[in-house]
């Protein structure tokens, strides 16, 4: 943490922010600050009614005025009530509508970015920030500022009615413990603000560990460290229990120390004005009791401003998180560019270097060509730069240096949307959402059943999908668990196969699948590779035989290129990776 954060008692960069998104909601805001101004005076009005019922009305035995004094008063707490009914309502509005946008906001941002941000950032972080940090801004407008500045408006309207209805001197002495309280109430500030930031980071570390090992389970358990990440998770825990203890302690001292000095002031009004009343100074009954009665007003929003700041400093550090996500610097994917006109498929990368980190090349110098209509097959050990160049290809990253060019364009010219909208990438780990196998297939595009079907029955997995519980309404469950391998990656087929790509990617999975499903696979591949520019990263080199060149990467560079039969014939680097392959499954 910075040493600025520490020594600032609010972080008011991150309130400004927060408050750029009430524009739409101006009006509201004004109309709660209006009830607010509105219950401080009405609220400081009901101890002067008290003194006056006293001092006129009961110590005179006017029992008419004293009905009317209290009719009055009623009268009063019913406004009181209703005002503070509105005020509610508006400040829990104000604070649910700007986290919805705020959220919005974020969620938009987070789509923006490039997969170099995911791959340094947990998952688990970016949903406590998402969701959780996000729901604790709302308390900024419902339990925290708006209420703070209704309290101090309160405070000020009582102080003006004390010194202009009440003896000053009185008045005096019972604001005289307000320096310590003010020493004791800064303190208080600086060091929950410190806490809070303790607590929001142990719960996104928490969130991280828990979905992390959630993920990985099945690791967790076939290697059998449930002990050890047991044991991980308790002192992660142990961390987060200790980061809200050092709050509560803070809290266990600052309210017992609020209500002493409340009990010192009015102990010093009690004690001094009933020795100037018996010593025959101008001091009545009404005023003792409305001072005790303001005393203990004043008090109130002082004892509650522990929450009250708990409410707010915990808005504002998790403003701070959430922002500091907003105001990432990563580079975004940028939309803007050219219109990509229909692809025919002439792929060229023109010496192409990439590296994940500076200075660690993945790719070096890399140079191929891919006529229109054709396929290429990508093979190589892992860490070869197979899969780097699908990313580079579909602009997931942008090369160091180099260009790529799809019909003579240089892709880094052209809009995004209108890249991708012809290319379709089939991943070796498909992703499927927890959802039916028919919204997984169309992802929101408005197909058809009978398209879908149709297409279904052109791959050959028709029958497939038929044969599942529900059929079309099969649900996957989160990330396609309940589906195989190779049955994740058929429904990935059907999904490319729909959108008529010019350019058919295909990451084959590497991890192995039953027989029937693996003549599926092939049958598949090569109804969506028919006619249209084709790239395969193989795993198994015996579906790769028939591809039109094969391109062979060793380090990031490319050592072999050609057919599989010239390339069996030169008895390189192919040749051998296909004898260890086949020798594996031989033996």
């Amino acid at each position: 943490m910075k040493k600025q954060d520490r020594n600032n008692t609010f972080d008011l960069t991150a309130l400004r922010k927060v408050f750029r998104f009430l524009g739409p909601y101006k009006k509201k805001f004004y109309a709660g600050m209006g009830l607010v101004i509105l219950l401080s005076v009405v609220t400081s009005a009901r101890p002067i009614l008290v003194q006056k019922a006293i001092d006129d009305a009961i110590l005179l035995s006017d029992y008419r005025l004293l009905l009317n004094f209290s009719v009055g008063i009623l009268l009063l707490m019913i406004a009181e009530s209703i005002g503070q009914y509105f005020y509610t309502y508006l400040a829990n509005f104000l604070g649910q509508n700007i986290i919805k946008d705020i959220r919005a906001s974020l969620y938009k941002q987070l789509m923006s970015f490039r997969l170099s941000f995911y791959d340094r950032t947990p998952v688990g972080n970016l949903v406590t920030r998402s969701i959780s940090d996000i729901e604790v801004i709302s308390e900024i407008f419902s339990e925290g500022l708006l209420v703070i500045i209704g309290d101090l408006l309160k405070v000020a309207a009582m102080l003006f009615a004390m010194f202009y209805f009440i003896d000053y001197r009185l008045v005096l002495i019972s604001l005289s413990v307000l320096p310590l309280l003010y020493i004791a109430t800064r303190w208080f500030q600086k060091n929950i603000k410190i806490s809070f930031q303790q607590v929001r980071n142990e719960v996104a570390n928490l969130n991280a560990f828990v979905q992390e090992r959630l993920t990985g389970m099945s690791i967790v358990q076939i290697f059998g460290r449930e002990k050890e990440e047991y044991e991980k998770f308790k002192r992660i825990n142990a961390r987060h229990r200790d980061a809200n203890i050092k709050g509560i302690w803070y809290f266990s001292i600052f309210l017992p120390l609020l209500e002493l000095l409340s009990a010192v002031s009015i102990a010093l009004v009690v004690s001094v004005g009933s020795w100037w009343a018996v010593s025959g100074m101008d001091v009545s009954l009404g005023e003792l009791t409305s001072l005790i009665m303001f005393i203990n007003m004043i008090f109130r929003p002082l004892r509650q401003l522990a929450d009250r700041v708990n409410s707010l400093q915990m808005g504002i550090v998790a403003s701070s998180r959430v922002f500091n996500l907003l105001d990432d610097q990563h580079e975004p994917e940028k939309e803007q560019g050219k219109v990509m006109p229909p692809i025919k498929g002439h792929i060229v990368f023109d010496k192409v270097t990439f590296g994940y980190k500076p200075n660690e090349w993945v790719l070096k110098d890399l140079s191929f060509e891919i006529p229109s209509g054709t396929s290429l097959a990508i093979v190589g050990a892992t860490g070869a730069g197979k899969s780097t160049i699908i990313q580079l290809l579909s602009r997931f990253y942008e090369q160091q240096s180099g260009r790529i060019y799809i019909d003579g364009i240089d892709i880094s010219t052209v809009s995004l949307s209108s890249l991708r909208s012809q290319m379709a990438v089939v991943l070796q780990d498909v992703f499927l959402f927890s959802d039916t196998i028919l919204k997984n297939i169309t992802l929101g595009q408005q197909y058809a059943q009978k398209e879908v079907e149709e297409a279904a029955r052109q791959i050959g997995i028709l029958s497939f999908i038929e044969s599942l519980p529900g059929g079309w309404n099969y649900n996957v469950r989160e990330r396609g668990a309940t589906l195989s391998t190779g049955q994740r990656q058929l429904i990935a087929f059907l999904r490319a196969y729909l959108a008529r790509p010019a350019i058919f990617i295909l990451d084959e999975a590497t991890s192995s699948i039953d027989s029937q499903t693996e003549l599926l696979v092939q049958g598949a591949i090569e109804k969506i590779t028919q006619g249209r520019t084709s790239i395969i990263i193989a795993h198994r080199l015996s579906t790769i035989q028939h591809a039109n060149n094969i391109l062979v990467l060793k380090k990031g560079k490319i050592v072999e290129m050609g057919t599989h039969q010239q390339l069996m014939k030169n008895n390189g680097y192919y040749s051998k990776l296909y004898e260890i392959q086949f020798a594996h499954i031989a033996d």
